[in-house]
């Protein structure tokens, strides 16, 4: 296990520097220049100078990069353009509201998934209207799904406040948009696991012996059909930090997302930049708890890994 887990963050610790090397080289590729944003449009090329020198923007590409993974590697993902602060503290401000969200959709999305998962898997045959359900959500945009419950629940049927916020009332509708759009893929890996696990020999030796339904399927079905769902988890949090921007500006959710979409708009390279290194952290520390779990549940993993 020692050696399975240091193989990870090894892999975690290159992911990230990958990241933040493409991260660094995509925004100053992309156009707009960051003291004009500062200054203003009427900033006199005096002026523009002296803010592109105090920031270091003239310096050559490879000696900025430097420079920013030194600070990186120290803690110091900058300061704003824009707002003159900290990134890190304008980040860590939004981070909880964006961990929220994302850990209730995330919860929606395995509860209904794998419940609707389990419900199939045990009938005698596949239900189509469920199946066609699951295409329709697979094909449907986060955008739409959310202005869609905005309109029907926020404005047609006042039930959910639209001012934006951080209450429980304010979080439904976005973690709804994202949980349910996620679920079709925990309802097909639960039931595809299931019919293999119950189809195999292991379990018609179990059904052999007379032992207990309930038993042979929490004892020997759900631990061989739990493993890709595990993984998937962990890859939902990728998931969840790319389509959590669109959501969280639909509904005026304070997170990371409505940061990174305000940020983009000022030329704020900093900030932008911050939020994607902190989104892979937390992506690759998810997908670690999830590999974790996974060698946990299912020995075998870890194993074959090494």
């Amino acid at each position: 296990m020692a050696q399975y887990l240091t193989r990870r963050v090894l892999y975690g610790i290159l992911t990230v520097a990958l990241v933040i090397l493409l991260t660094f080289v995509i925004q100053y590729l992309m156009p707009g220049d960051p003291a004009r944003s500062i200054a203003g449009p009427k900033a006199s090329p005096e002026l523009l100078a002296s803010i592109r020198a105090r920031l270091h923007l003239d310096d050559p590409l490879p000696l900025q990069l430097w420079n920013y993974f030194s600070s990186v590697l120290h803690g110091d993902l900058g300061e704003s353009y824009t707002r003159n602060r900290p990134v890190l503290d304008l980040i860590l401000e939004r981070l909880p509201a964006t961990a929220m969200l994302a850990a209730a959709a995330l919860m929606i999305e395995v509860v209904l998934g794998a419940s609707l998962g389990l419900w199939e898997a045990m009938r005698q045959t596949r239900s189509w209207p469920l199946a066609a359900l699951n295409v329709a959500l697979l094909s449907i945009p986060a955008f739409a799904l959310g202005f869609l419950l905005l309109l029907c629940f926020g404005y047609l049927l006042p039930v959910f406040p639209v001012d934006g916020g951080t209450g429980w009332s304010h979080l439904v509708l976005p973690a709804v948009t994202l949980g349910v759009l996620g679920a079709p893929y925990y309802a097909n890996l639960v039931r595809d696991g299931m019919n293999d696990a119950l189809a195999a020999p292991y379990t018609r030796t179990a059904v052999a012996k007379g032992l207990p339904k309930r038993y042979i399927v929490s004892r020997h079905v759900l631990r061989n059909a739990l493993p890709p769902s595990i993984t998937m988890v962990g890859m939902d949090v990728a998931i969840m930090f790319s389509g959590i921007v669109f959501v969280e500006a639909i509904f005026g959710w304070p997170g990371i997302g409505a940061l990174q979409t305000q940020a983009f708009a000022d030329v704020d390279r900093p900030v932008l930049m911050g939020t994607v290194i902190v989104a892979a952290v937390v992506v690759v520390l998810g997908n670690l708890a999830a590999d974790v779990m996974r060698a946990i549940v299912d020995p075998r993993t870890k194993v074959g890994a090494l």
